[in-house]
Parts: structure tokens; sequence; C-alpha cells
């Protein structure tokens, strides 16, 4: 019991040591206004006269990166940063996978480093930025998930790093400044769901011919198997539906049965239904698949100290 205590004090030490930002004052000072500078604030109002509030990503040449669902309907489009005003342009998007380019005409700006597609990790410190509710903000937490998509480029990205309307379209990154994907939605049924999509799809539709938005809706507007089963999962996640999210995951698994996040969602749902031998399968399955993911890890830790004995050994699935 005692060297169970002692593994998870640790862990615990260690979650509490990392931070989710960089550096000492001067450099998050630093990385602060950097951010600032690559972080545009965009009002759009609609042809019904509405107003809508998001944000873009500076990518350099005059030209910014948004959420398509942020432009739908737009009669005009302003730009701003602190006193600084342009008008925009649409130029290219993709509204499945909510991403459109935009024309700022004026605009001289250094965009961020951008990440390798496959550089977020589950446990990843992260910060999210982004105009949320009009004003600048800066939310700090970790990767909580990778999913797939029906789109290549990379995996969809859910972080603890919260943020609210008009912070879509902004940016999530890591703790060196680079930017990891494109905050886009969060869950309507509350919870710690929100997501970014990856920036390896902002990278495939950089040749993307000009073209207006069609009605054509994104693929998180429509939670279905077939948008993905992430979608979905935190739903039922969110509504605390365990029985809706184990018969979710079962055929997740079986169409994906290398998805560690399938096997995560499985053992979450186990657990909560009060199967702990099931959910401990389900949380060392996940480990075989991915030996970097925290909240297995953690899951299994929390049950050690429950139990009073080792679970971190890999086994084979349920």
């Amino acid at each position: 019991m005692h060297c169970v205590v002692m593994r998870w004090m640790v862990l615990l030490l260690a979650f509490a040591a990392t931070p989710a930002a960089s550096g000492d004052g001067a450099q998050d000072g630093a990385q602060d206004a950097a951010w600032r500078r690559q972080v545009l604030k965009v009002e759009v109002i609609r042809l019904d006269g509405g107003i809508e509030i998001g944000s873009a990503i500076v990518l350099g040449g005059e030209r910014a990166v948004t959420n398509c669902h942020v432009l739908r309907e737009a009669a005009s489009i302003q730009v701003r940063r602190g006193t600084e005003d342009w008008h925009g342009t649409m130029e290219a998007g993709d509204e499945y996978r909510d991403l459109c380019f935009l024309r700022v005409t004026g605009l001289v700006a250094e965009p961020p480093p951008i990440a390798e597609p496959d550089a977020a990790r589950v446990g990843l410190p992260v910060s999210a930025v982004g105009y949320s509710n009009g004003r600048f903000s800066i939310s700090n937490g970790r990767v909580k998930g990778l999913f797939n998509c029906a789109c290549d480029g990379g995996r969809v990205i859910q972080t603890s790093a919260q943020f609210d309307p008009g912070a879509s379209g902004g940016g999530l990154f890591d703790r060196d400044g680079r930017l990891l994907g494109i905050l886009t939605f969060k869950s309507g049924s509350g919870g710690n769901f929100h997501f970014a999509v990856p920036v390896g799809w902002m990278k495939q539709l950089g040749h993307v011919p000009p073209e207006r938005i069609s009605g054509r809706t994104t693929f998180w507007e429509s939670a279905t198997r077939d948008s993905g089963y992430f979608l979905v999962a935190c739903d039922y996640s969110a509504k605390k539906d365990w029985q809706g999210l184990l018969a979710l995951s079962d055929d997740w698994i079986r169409q994906e049965p290398y998805n560690p996040q399938a096997w995560f969602a499985w053992g979450r749902a186990k657990l909560n239904l009060g199967d702990t031998d099931a959910a401990i399968r389900g949380f060392r399955r996940v480990l075989t698949l991915d030996s970097t993911h925290e909240e297995a890890w953690w899951e299994l830790q929390k049950l050690e100290l429950d139990l009073g004995r080792s679970l971190t050994g890999v086994d084979d699935a349920p």
C-alpha cells in the first residue's frame, strides 16, 4: 500500500509541477505579446444584420485563417488588432472542415511557428488563445484526446484549455508557441469538451481555389458516427449517459480496434457503470496502443489508490 500511495503522490506532484505555458515571467510576457500580434479579432456583420465575433490566426502575406462558421452569410468582415482595423474578404474554404482563409488588406504581421501535424499528444500542455466573448484571453490546459474524423491531415484535438464564443478561429499552441490547431467548437452539452482542428488540415487547404462558402454544415455540427464517433462520445460523457457511451464504444471498437480513444471511452463507461475490472482492462488496452496516454495512466493511478495494488502493467484486450 505504501508503494501505491508513493506512486500516486509522485503523479500528483508531476501534474502540479508541469506548467501549461513555458518559461519564466519575462518569457511568458514575450509569448503573450507574440500571441497578441498573431491572433486577430474578427467582427462579421451578417446579411440579416446580426453580428458574429470570432478570431483568426495570421498566416503572413496579408492572409489569415479562421472558422468558416464565423463567416457565414457575411455582409462585411472587419479584422482588428488593438487599435488597428482592416477590411477582410474570404478567399477559400472548406466548410466541412470548418477552415476558411481571409485576405486582410494592409495586414503586416509575422505568423506563429507551426507544429508538425503529429506533434500533439495526450497530456501535452497547451494554451488556447482567442477573443472569448470578444476579449483577448489565454487559457492553459492539456491535450485530453486525439480523434479521427472523416478528413485526412491529422486528428481533431480535445483540450482542457477552455474557451468561449468569440474564440472560434483562435489558436491552440504548445508551450514553445507553436500552432497545433485552430480553436473551433465546444460541446453544447457542457463539460470539459473543447476542440481544435489540426494544423494539418490548414496545410492541405493552402492551394484550394477561391470559392464562396457553401451551405454545407461542418463535421461537428451534425454529430454522427459518420463524422466521428468521438463527437457522439463527448455528448454521452457530458450528459453522463454511461449506458449510451458503452453501446457507442462497443461499436467504435469494432470499427476501429486499434484506436486508443475508443478503448478509453469504453473504459470510462465501464468504470462509471461499476465494472472496475473491465475498466482496468480497457485503460490497460489504451496504454498498449499508446504508452504516452496520460489520461489512461491517471485513471489507473486513481484506481490503484482505491484498490491498494499496482494496476499499471499492460495486458491484452478484454
